[in-house]
C-alpha cells in the first residue's frame, strides 16, 4: 500500500481560452491561453495565423490536461511553481 496520494490533475489547476483577433492587413490571429484556475491569470499564450494549426495545438494542450498530473504539466509547458 502506497503512503502517496495520487497526483492532482492539471484540468483542476488551470484551463484553456481561445481568442480570435485581427491582425495586420486583415489577417485573423487565433490565440490559445493558459489560465490559472484559481485566478484568472494567463501563464502564457500561443498565437497562430493558420487555424488548423491553433486547433491542433488546442487539442494537444486539452488533451495534456485530461492526461497529465499538475507537475508534469507544468514541467511539459514551462509553467513555473509560484502560479
Amino acid at each position: 500500500m502506497s503512503d502517496t496520494a495520487p497526483e492532482r490533475a492539471a484540468r483542476s489547476d488551470f484551463r484553456i481560452a481561445t481568442q480570435r483577433r485581427g491582425g495586420y492587413e486583415g489577417a485573423v490571429m487565433h490565440d490559445v491561453q493558459l489560465i490559472v484556475s484559481a485566478t484568472g491569470a494567463i501563464v502564457w499564450a500561443q498565437t497562430f495565423t493558420d487555424e488548423s494549426q491553433a486547433d491542433e495545438f488546442l487539442d494537444q494542450v486539452s488533451a495534456h490536461l485530461e492526461s497529465m498530473g499538475t507537475d508534469e504539466f507544468r514541467t511539459r509547458y514551462s509553467v513555473p511553481s509560484s502560479m
